[in-house]
C-alpha cells in the first residue's frame, strides 16, 4: 500500500515524502540496527560495508560534481545498493564490486577506494575518492577485525564516517583521520540485503536523491575537486568514471 501511495502522486509529493523518510528513518529493510554484534568485512566477497556507529549507513560511491568518490548512505537494498557492494581484495584494496562488469575503459583494472596520499599532499577535509584500480599505498587499507578500522598505507589514516558532517537530506561525506578507535572508523561487513516493502521505499529515496544531484558541503566539495585535479597528471582517469555509478545501475537492472 505504501508503494502504491508513493508512486499514485506528483513527482514533486513523491519527492517530499520520500526525503522524509530518509530523514525520519535512514535505515535499510534487511539489515541490522546497531548492536553488540561486530561482523569483520570478509576478503574476496562482495558485500556491503556499513559504519559500525550506526549500521543502518553504508559505504557508497558516487559522482558528485563530475568527482567519484566514497560517501555515506542509507543502505539500499535489492539493485539500488549495487553502488555500496565492495570487494576487500587479497591485496588489500577495496574494489567497487560490479566496477569491472560494466564493460569499457574499466573492464580490465576496475574502480577502487583511494586515499591519492601516495602521489599528492591531500587537501584538508578530502573526502576518500573512487579511481582505477593502481598499484600504489594510496589504495591498500589494512583491516583490524577487532577495532572494524581500515587504515590506509599512505597516510596511516583511518577511513572515516562523517555522520552528520554534510548537508541535510543529502549523502553524508567521508574522511581520513587519525586511528582513534571510535565507531565512526569501524566498519561491518553487511550481507547483500533483499527487497522488501520498506526497502522498496529507501531504494526510492536514494534514487530521488542520486536524480537530483549530490551536494557536499563547499569545503569539501571544493576539496575533493583539488584532490582530483593533482591526481590526474598522474593516474589515467578515464571519463567513464564520471558514469560509472549510472552504467552499473542500469547493468544490475537489465
Amino acid at each position: 500500500m505504501i508503494i502504491r501511495k508513493l508512486f499514485s502522486r506528483t513527482g514533486v509529493v513523491v519527492l517530499a515524502l520520500s526525503v522524509g523518510i530518509a530523514t525520519a528513518i535512514p535505515a535499510q529493510a534487511a539489515n541490522p540496527a546497531p548492536s553488540d554484534s561486530k561482523p569483520g568485512v570478509s576478503v574476496g566477497v562482495a558485500q556491503q560495508i556499513a559504519t559500525r556507529s550506526d549500521t543502518r549507513y553504508c559505504l557508497t560511491f558516487v559522482t558528485a560534481d563530475k568527482v567519484p568518490m566514497a560517501v555515506m548512505m542509507a543502505c539500499a537494498p535489492g539493485k539500488e545498493g549495487k553502488t555500496q557492494e565492495w570487494i576487500y581484495t587479497e591485496s588489500g584494496q577495496l574494489q567497487v564490486a560490479m566496477s569491472k562488469s560494466v564493460g569499457g575503459a574499466l573492464a580490465t583494472t576496475g574502480a577502487c577506494l583511494d586515499s591519492g596520499a601516495d602521489l599528492a599532499k591531500v587537501p584538508a577535509s578530502a573526502p576518500l575518492l573512487v579511481l582505477p584500480c593502481r598499484d600504489g599505498a594510496g589504495q591498500k587499507w589494512s583491516y583490524d577485525e577487532d577495532t572494524g578500522t581500515f587504515v590506509n598505507a599512505a597516510s596511516g589514516l583511518a577511513l572515516t564516517s562523517l555522520l552528520g558532517k554534510g548537508k541535510a537530506k543529502q549523502a553524508q561525506p567521508t574522511g581520513a583521520m587519525s586511528a582513534t578507535g571510535t565507531p565512526i572508523q569501524a566498519w561491518s561487513g553487511l550481507p547483500v540485503p533483499s527487497l522488501d516493502i520498506l526497502g522498496a521505499v529507501l531504494a526510492l529515496v536514494n534514487a530521488l536523491l542520486a536524480s537530483l544531484g549530490l551536494a557536499l558541503p563547499l569545503p569539501i566539495a571544493g576539496a575533493a575537486a583539488s584532490l582530483l585535479t593533482l591526481l590526474r597528471p598522474q593516474v589515467p582517469i578515464p571519463a567513464q568514471m564520471t558514469e560509472l555509478p549510472k552504467q552499473m545501475m542500469q547493468l544490475a537492472q537489465s
